[in-house]
């Protein structure tokens, strides 16, 4: 399971580009080789709850989008086995951090309501498609504010270098494990697995409870 039990993988080594590892109930077991390594089904995120998957990094194919989900409507899917439901939650739990912290503006969205992100089963689908084009640092054509730094980067936890008017991580190619493990897809999973929300992305102002019950409005809560 996902760090069910008390079980906490190992910290983020905040000060590096060494990004989220996640130890998926402490079993070791093989890295994501390529995007759309975690199905988006039911049975794929029970697979990897019941597998107790490592990540020890992640690792990008090239292939556009992780196959990562939101939930696909507003009530836990796996009510009795809460990691899984964090997995599911996850992304949209951290991209309302990044409204808030990045000054990310996903623009007119279903699933956005002024600067709050909302999912149901009406939009959860249009979220998903929305996450796979997002979860990788980038570049994007948006501008963000991280660390102080003006970037096109969606990248928390990484080292930064100024290129011109702008910041740019150390780490940029999409094939590239240093930079993945900054994505928001690495770290929903390090969300998913630790319990909690990380502090780069979302800082100390939130708790993962509070956000989730935000996000997804009176439901069963797995944080």
């Amino acid at each position: 399971m996902l760090g069910l039990g008390g079980v906490a993988g190992p910290e983020l080594a905040l000060g590096g580009v060494a990004g989220p590892e996640l130890a998926l109930g402490g079993v070791a077991g093989p890295e994501l080789a390529e995007r759309g390594g975690i199905g988006r089904g039911p049975a794929g995120v029970a697979a990897l709850v019941v597998a107790g998957v490592t990540l020890a990094s992640v690792v990008v194919a090239g292939c556009s989008g992780f196959a990562m989900p939101p939930k696909k409507k507003p009530h836990p899917t796996f009510a009795s086995n809460p990691a899984a439901v964090r997995v599911a939650d996850a992304p949209a739990l951290l991209v309302q951090c990044a409204i808030r912290t990045a000054g990310l503006r996903p623009g007119g969205q279903s699933w956005l309501n002024g600067l709050n992100v909302h999912i149901d089963s009406t939009n959860a689908i249009d979220f998903q498609n929305w996450f796979r084009t997002h979860d990788a640092p980038g570049p994007y054509s948006q501008t963000f504010v991280i660390d102080g730094h003006r970037t096109h980067y969606l990248a928390f936890g990484a080292r930064w270098i100024r290129k011109g008017d702008v910041w740019v991580p150390t780490h940029t190619a999409r094939s590239s494990p240093q930079a993945q493990r900054t994505s928001l897809y690495a770290w929903s999973l390090w969300a998913a697995a630790q319990d909690r929300l990380p502090e780069p992305v979302c800082g100390s102002e939130v708790t993962a409870r509070g956000l989730q019950a935000q996000v997804y409005g009176p439901a069963s809560n797995p944080w």
